[in-house]
């Protein structure tokens, strides 16, 4: 691990080869990220300018360890920062539906102005996450960002998808059901959120939750249940 803190210059040149090494990347998420991050100079640059600021703020801790923490705040609040795209994607939310979240999260601004604009802030803020949970495994080689933040990750969108079906569902016979379960994964949420950021206290209950949900001979993945 490296001891000595890392500079700006050098965050955002890892950041940026990362960017142009997914446009080779075998993972289809990361390539298109990448290929419209890229598409123009104006996207990249306003990308650039954007992460630039995310890098400064861990570029002014003057130790390393600070900087890692840093890093794992960084994420967190990028992956809250992409959800609600990722949910309207991921769900195929359409139509009248998808008006009505985006109107919910962007009250002030007209509909369309709102999805233009989230979805250019969801390009930038997943281009962000992709650099920094590079930055957290390959550079600092903090554990958090190898399951721990992954975890967090599926977690939030879960969480995220069950508070979005809640909103506008008063007719819905399974909404109060619902609605009983979002404390439960908001508790789970926090206390992930805890042991990211309390790796040396947490680090016995991370490894253990890693081997419960590691694949055995006795064990098959289930498909998804949506609600």
């Amino acid at each position: 691990m490296h001891r000595s803190a890392i500079s700006h210059d050098r965050l955002m040149r890892e950041s940026s080869d990362h960017v142009e090494g997914a446009l080779r990347s075998n993972d289809e998420k990361e390539n298109l990220v990448a290929r419209r991050i890229l598409e123009s100079p104006n996207s990249w640059q306003l990308w650039e300018s954007q992460h630039a600021g995310l890098m400064r703020q861990v570029a002014e801790f003057g130790a390393l360890r600070l900087q890692t923490m840093a890093l794992r705040h960084t994420a967190l609040r990028l992956i809250h920062g992409k959800a609600l795209f990722e949910h309207l994607r991921r769900n195929a939310v359409r139509g009248q539906q998808r008006a009505r979240l985006v109107r919910y999260f962007s009250p002030t601004r007209g509909y369309h102005h709102a999805l233009v604009s989230e979805h250019g802030g969801y390009l930038r803020r997943a281009c962000s996450y992709l650099c920094t949970s590079h930055l957290g495994a390959d550079l600092v080689h903090d554990p958090a960002f190898l399951d721990a933040m992954h975890h967090y990750e599926k977690l939030y969108d879960e969480y995220f998808d069950m508070y979005c079906s809640t909103l506008f569902a008063a007719d819905d016979e399974d909404s109060p059901s619902m609605r009983s379960l979002l404390p439960l994964l908001k508790h789970q949420l926090n206390e992930w959120r805890w042991m990211i950021l309390n790796p040396r206290q947490a680090l016995p209950r991370i490894k253990r939750e890693s081997e419960i949900r590691l694949s055995t001979g006795d064990t098959q993945s289930l498909p998804i249940l949506k609600l």
